[in-house]
């Protein structure tokens, strides 16, 4: 017996003696460089709501050269830069092609981690911002930067927006004179829900000390599960365009996802009102977003899509907004939406100009409906490297807006938009 455990002891040494060592993982080095090619298209038709012959189209379409460089990874004082070169070129219906080339410093920041500052991660610099849903913001900020906390996580942050030049090649993109503190306070109450508030405050002395806090409760869980949801209730105060703001906004909706039948098919409905008037008074009661939103997000599938549709894509401004979609994904690398909305002034006003993507050329005021969309929605993972996003979308306006002045004017017709995007990462 004893003689059978020494000859399997010796045989077991054996083998081990021949077997090839581990390969050891090599350390990254202190400082990487990541490079990404991107692409992006987007056309939209009849963008001034007219009708025939009379369409009004435009078209932009925008290579993109983007290099990031992140430094000291993990350590107590860290770095990340971003550097793109973009080369954009915009045509519309009547003008001349313009061409522009830009050379954008987007972030460069310190990073000091919570060995130096107890539960603290604090950044010195240009930093992105974005919020969820970018519902209030999507911008690069200039300044400094916060966030402690566990289970009650807090960011603020103080600083401008392009305070330093933002395109190296044009010193005018710099100087802006809004400044920005933001706060934003979540609460943990499991793994995947959050609630909380934010404050959103902007003063610009060089606008008639025009100043504006957004400000509101936050309830999210993002789309990774079975059940996910997003709630915002906000309002408004300052003083902009001579005029006292005292404004509210509602944006809420539910996506279900069931993960157990093929393609795991997703169902999406969201509802959100913002306040209005008719714009005239020493006080308005419309809403008005940041100007620095984004209004972007997932449903769960692999792209990103415009919340209040992709061809109207109005600010939640005097108006009602009802979303509904449904959505699948193939095996993890391509997925499909198709998300419908129908929009409903709050009050009846004309549209305010740039609250919307597109101009109403004659609007009869009529009715407080605007009109209804449809966005298609798509994504495709080719591989680590490659991947594919793009969007077809229709807004069919209502009766209230023509193609003329006089009253036997035809109604003005539907208006579209595609988009697409393709980034290769290196």
């Amino acid at each position: 017996m004893k003689l059978c455990s020494a000859l399997a002891l010796l045989v077991l040494l054996a083998a081990n003696s021949r077997a090839e060592p581990a390969p050891v993982a090599e350390p990254e080095p202190p400082v990487t460089f990541h490079l990404r090619a991107i692409y992006e298209a987007k056309e939209l038709k009849n963008s001034k709501l007219r009708y025939g012959e009379d369409r009004s189209n435009k078209i932009e379409t925008e290579p993109t050269l983007r290099l990031n460089i992140r430094g000291y990874k993990d350590q107590p004082v860290s770095f990340f830069g971003e550097l793109e070169f973009i080369r954009k070129e915009k045509r519309q219906t009547g003008s001349a092609a313009a061409i522009t080339e830009t050379l954008n410093f987007n972030q460069l920041w310190l990073r000091f981690d919570e060995s130096l500052l107890p539960d603290t991660d604090l950044r010195l610099g240009r930093w992105l911002l974005r919020d969820e849903r970018e519902w209030l913001i999507d911008e690069n900020v200039d300044g400094v930067y916060a966030r402690f906390g566990d289970e009650l996580k807090t960011e603020v942050g103080a600083g401008r927006i392009n305070y330093w030049q933002r395109n190296l090649l044009d010193s005018h993109t710099r100087g802006d004179k809004t400044n920005l503190v933001t706060l934003f306070s979540r609460y943990k109450m499991d793994e995947q829900w959050r609630i909380g508030g934010y404050a959103f405050w902007q003063y610009n002395r060089a606008k008639n000390s025009e100043r504006q806090l957004n400000f509101g409760l936050r309830s999210y869980s993002p789309p990774r599960q079975a059940f996910s949801h997003w709630l915002d209730i906000g309002t408004v105060r300052g003083h902009k365009d001579q005029q006292a703001l005292r404004g509210y906004a509602l944006d809420g909706g539910v996506i279900t996802t069931f993960e157990q039948v093929p393609l795991r098919p997703r169902l999406l409905l969201g509802y959100a009102w913002g306040s209005g008037d008719d714009n005239n008074g020493k006080v308005s009661r419309r809403y008005r977003q940041t100007g620095l939103q984004g209004n972007e997000a997932w449903t769960g599938g692999l792209s990103k899509y415009k919340i209040y549709g992709d061809t109207l894509d109005p600010e939640l401004s005097n108006i009602h907004i009802l979303t509904a979609g449904a959505g699948v994904t193939f095996d993890d690398r391509f997925s499909l939406d198709v998300i419908g909305h129908y929009y409903r002034q709050h009050h009846l006003a004309r549209l305010v100009k740039n609250s919307t993507e597109l101009d109403a050329k004659y609007d009869r005021l009529t009715t407080k409906k605007l009109g209804s969309a449809l966005d298609i929605v798509a994504g495709w993972r080719i591989n680590s490297q490659f991947r594919l996003e793009a969007s077809a979308a229709w807004f069919a306006p209502s009766s209230r807006f023509y193609n003329g002045t006089k009253s036997r004017s035809p109604r003005a017709g539907s208006a579209s938009s595609w988009w697409l995007k393709a980034e290769a990462r290196f």
